[in-house]
């Protein structure tokens, strides 16, 4: 059975650096009213264990930033990338343009339900990420899949009549 049900309530977490604090709050969903807030002060964490916090952090990065790829190799590299922009100074990536929007699983998923895209994100919200992790790893998905990823990166579409 799906888990459907959402929380009441959601955070909304601010970062500034100009501070060097992170401002918590927890938002009441249907109200949108701030039940409750707290600011954590980087300052005021012991100087024994600063750099252990700054390891974690740039370790959490590198994962969150290069999680739309696979582990592997091309994991690795990902990663790699994300700590070059960050030792550049740059803090957000900039959005490629064409890339897709959505993953090739998902649209699999929806080609053989024969639903649309969004029919098929929002059937997967319903489900636990396990659950989902499982839906998409359906042999059927997976072959599917994989042709639609044949498909993109073979792509000879030309749009120079629009330019």
């Amino acid at each position: 059975m799906p888990i459907t049900e959402k929380s009441a309530y959601r955070l909304s977490v601010e970062l500034k650096a100009d501070d060097a604090t992170v401002n918590v709050q927890v938002i009441e969903r249907e109200s949108g009213d701030v039940v409750e807030s707290e600011t954590f002060q980087a300052r005021d964490i012991a100087d024994s264990i600063k750099t252990n916090v700054a390891l974690y952090g740039l370790s959490k990065l590198l994962q969150d930033r290069s999680s739309d790829t696979d582990s592997g190799p091309e994991k690795l590299d990902a990663m790699r990338e994300v700590y070059a922009m960050l030792r550049g100074g740059q803090w957000e990536k900039e959005r490629k343009a064409g890339a897709p929007v959505v993953s090739a699983e998902v649209e699999a998923l929806a080609t053989l339900k024969k639903i649309t895209v969004a029919q098929a994100q929002a059937a997967l919200r319903k489900y636990t990420k396990e659950q989902r992790d499982k839906i998409l790893s359906n042999t059927a998905i997976v072959a599917k899949a994989k042709e639609i990823r044949a498909a993109r990166e073979n792509s000879d579409v030309s749009l120079d009549d629009l330019a």
